[in-house]
């Protein structure tokens, strides 16, 4: 069979991938580009999905990151429902749709896929990753409903949140002490449950389900290690994600977790393959980075996946930021939070300001509550951690 010739041949439609693509061709990249991604979607806003789209403020039709037209008028050969079903790297060959491609460069943006729990199955048992997921949870979110999460990471309270707003009685069972205790420590963590619980959500931390009463498919009751037992009428399941490397994990040193190590350029150790977004894991100035699952981040890998495909200087070092929306506020964390560092807040009716004490690689981070004034400040206080980091490699 003959193979249809791609010089850059991009595995994964969300975000990444449709930014190594735009940039690419932003940069002036004349070749042929092939985008493939598994959804039956064009790409779209994810971050959208856990709050605007479910209160049906941004219809499924504005969360497109482009007009559908673009994709066609910027000569990017968008393939939807149709995810890069092989790859062999030694022979740069893929395929794709039934039909076999060689490519010149390949950029793994395979994202991310749910991680589920065992038992947690049933008609009326969420996870939220996918337009078609929220869409499915968004129909049960009415008034008067009986939401039960597991997990009080963002995903879990942006969904109380909504769900909240929406008139469903939410309840929320977290094995940890605090929500986002993983992320941003018990610092920060209380105060955000103190959010949570002043919009009438009941948290359950310190908890975990000891079983599952079903009646031939939907879930009724959560039972938890304590005894309390939670009627249901929808559950959700919101306990982090594993990134998707299968595809090459054959031929390329992908981590236990699925992760594909990358440089802080997006290079893996074969020479023409990259990574990038949820499924990279960065190392940058020999520092171990691991993987960042926000928005920001994402597309800065892309800008520089695409710079070190067309030969260009990778985009100046930039700290981490991402954003959460919960309970009529807005959390915006710059740089990389350490749980376990040290906190000094300075807060205010209904804000503060949390920063972080150095870690080990003397990189320090600031979260900010209602506080976006305060934003330039903090990206100056943690930048000059990253640019120093850098400044400091040989």
């Amino acid at each position: 069979m003959s193979a249809t010739r791609t010089d850059v041949l991009i595995a994964g439609a969300g975000l990444a991938g449709a930014r190594t693509a735009e940039t690419l061709r932003a940069a002036g990249f004349d070749g042929r580009i092939t985008l493939a991604g598994a959804e039956p979607h064009p790409p779209y806003e994810r971050p959208a999905l856990s709050k605007a789209y479910l209160l049906g403020e941004r219809p499924a039709a504005e969360l497109a990151l482009r007009p559908a037209a673009f994709w066609r008028d910027a000569g990017i050969d968008l393939h939807i429902g149709a995810p890069v079903a092989r790859v062999d790297i030694r022979a740069r060959r893929a395929s794709l749709g039934g039909r076999e491609l060689r490519w010149r460069h390949l950029v793994l943006a395979t994202g991310a896929r749910v991680r589920r729990l065992p038992g947690f199955e049933g008609t009326n048992v969420h996870h939220l990753r996918t337009l078609d997921d929220a869409a499915r949870l968004g129909g049960t979110l009415v008034a008067g409903a009986r939401l039960a999460i597991i997990g009080a990471g963002f995903i879990g309270l942006e969904v109380a949140s909504a769900a909240r707003r929406l008139g469903a009685a939410v309840t929320v069972v977290d094995v940890a002490p605090v929500p986002l205790a993983a992320a941003l420590g018990e610092t920060v963590g209380t105060r955000m449950a103190d959010l949570a619980c002043e919009a009438g959500v009941t948290l359950l931390m310190g908890r975990s389900v000891a079983s599952i009463d079903r009646d031939r498919g939907p879930v009724e009751r959560l039972v938890l290690d304590d005894g309390t037992v939670i009627g249901c009428d929808a559950v959700l399941v919101g306990v982090g994600a594993c990134p998707s490397g299968e595809l090459v994990a054959t031929q390329l040193p992908v981590a236990r977790d699925g992760a594909i190590p990358v440089d802080e350029c997006g290079r893996t150790v074969a020479a023409g393959v990259y990574a990038c977004g949820d499924v990279a894991a960065t190392t940058r100035c020999a520092v171990p980075l691991g993987r960042v699952e926000h928005w920001t981040s994402a597309a800065a890998g892309a800008r520089a996946v695409a710079h070190t495909i067309m030969g260009l200087a990778p985009p100046a070092a930039a700290p981490t930021y991402f954003w959460t929306d919960q309970f009529g506020s807005r959390l915006q964390v710059v740089g990389r939070a350490a749980p376990e560092a040290e906190v000094e807040v300075e807060e205010g009716p209904g804000w503060f300001v949390a920063r972080y004490a150095p870690r080990g690689d003397g990189s320090r981070a600031v979260a900010l509550l209602n506080r976006p004034d305060m934003l330039a400040t903090a990206r100056q206080e943690v930048a000059g951690d990253v640019v120093e980091a850098v400044a400091a490699v040989p």
